[in-house]
């Protein structure tokens, strides 16, 4: 039986922003904060390297991968403050919020590929997603750690560095390989 490590919730309100933090531009490092954000175990019953929100952005990750970060010189990335509490209230302060802090690129769909999935239920509908995920180079400043779209990306050195010291609870896609659904994509 698999383990399931802890999914968080935040202790803000559901509108953050009228409490003054905005995750997304806190997960970019546009944002700085000096207070704590809290975050509950809301699913799972353990603790992991990367430990994933409810919500889309926000990412808390141990004090062993901010060292694989320094040890290695990877750039592109902060941290601000968060506490982390287990289900029974508990705190774990080895944790940080990580912010990725290298540029944000435009995702490029015309470039992907158009792909039919089965229905995911059988009474379901199929859907189209595009595979592939580009962006312009030109836009990269070489970061290490950056953004795609809404989409974190690292290179290749990164997912090297993750997967060799077994960091818990993170998985890479290939660009390539990255999918959204159709629907999702706003076109211009």
């Amino acid at each position: 039986m698999a383990v399931e490590p802890f999914r968080l919730r935040s202790r803000l309100p559901s509108d953050a922003k009228a409490a003054g933090v905005d995750f997304e531009l806190l997960s970019r490092g546009r944002l700085k904060t000096m207070t704590p954000i809290q975050f509950d175990a809301a699913q799972g019953v353990e603790f992991a390297d990367f430990l994933w929100t409810q919500l889309v952005t926000p990412v808390c990750v141990s004090e062993k991968v901010i060292q694989l970060l320094r040890d290695n010189q990877i750039t592109g990335w902060s941290t601000y403050p968060v506490e982390v509490y287990d289900q029974d209230g508990n705190l774990y302060s080895h944790y940080h919020g990580l912010a990725v802090t290298g540029p944000v690129c435009e995702a490029d769909y015309s470039h992907s590929t158009v792909v039919t999935k089965p229905p995911p239920t059988p009474n379901g509908r199929s859907y189209d997603v595009y595979r592939g995920l580009h962006f312009e180079e030109n836009e990269w400043d070489g970061s290490d750690m950056f953004w795609v779209g809404g989409v974190r990306v690292v290179v290749d050195r990164v997912r090297t560095v993750f997967e060799q010291c077994k960091a818990s609870n993170v998985r890479f896609t290939s660009l390539t390989e990255r999918e959204v659904r159709v629907r999702y994509v706003q076109r211009n």
